[in-house]
């Protein structure tokens, strides 16, 4: 992204870290680093858990609306790299949505959050993530 694509990134989420922070510091450096133009193709897992998370689902939601009225925003022909970037976070952010009713996609995301909960103590002791024990796909 240009110098000032990125002044104007900077300047419309003036913030964000600190509105969604429920949603993590390093889920929201996730997000930045995909409208960056970095790919994080782990970011779809996230997505699905805060999605999927009855405590943190209408707090993910609200930063969803938030990209896409961001998204909406851009002049898309003076901030090209801006609006790619903020495109392809948007089909990460969306995806757990459309995919909703997608069975193998729902396995696949348990799955993975399973295995991480299995070797990592501290989300084990995390009831959010508890839930993916409890799922045997």
């Amino acid at each position: 992204m240009h110098t000032r694509e990125y002044e104007e990134y900077e300047r419309l989420t003036k913030g964000l870290e600190f509105e969604f922070r429920a949603l993590t510091f390093d889920f929201l450096q996730h997000c930045e680093n995909i409208i960056e133009g970095s790919e994080y193709t782990d970011l779809r897992y996230f997505c699905f858990h805060f999605y999927n998370d009855s405590h943190l689902q209408s707090e993910y939601e609200r930063f969803v609306s938030f990209i896409e009225n961001l998204f909406t925003e851009i002049d898309k022909k003076l901030y090209p790299d801006l609006n790619n970037g903020l495109s392809n976070l948007l089909i990460y952010l969306r995806e757990p949505k459309a995919k909703a009713d997608d069975l193998e996609y729902k396995n696949a995301n348990i799955k993975y959050w399973r295995d991480m909960v299995l070797v990592d103590e501290v989300l084990r002791c995390n009831t959010t993530f508890g839930k993916y024990l409890l799922n045997n796909h």
